[in-house]
């Protein structure tokens, strides 16, 4: 499974933004654990939590948070 890293802050971050920066890598941690022991509920379950985390974070940095 390939990632890409979210968990740099750039200076000037809101907290916000940082917030969400960190729900996307708490997020993938968790779907990270799923597949290691796939569980295709969990695996699933921890995917949209990663991908809810992952599209609020976009907006926040669309919003300019």
């Amino acid at each position: 499974m390939s990632t890409v890293p979210v968990s740099e802050t750039s200076i000037g971050d809101s907290t916000t933004l940082a917030a969400a920066r960190r729900m996307v890598t708490e997020a993938l941690s968790d779907l990270e654990r799923a597949w290691r022991n796939p569980r295709p509920d969990a695996v699933v379950e921890a995917a949209r939590r990663h991908l809810a985390a992952a599209e609020n974070w976009a907006d926040a940095r669309r919003e300019g948070a």
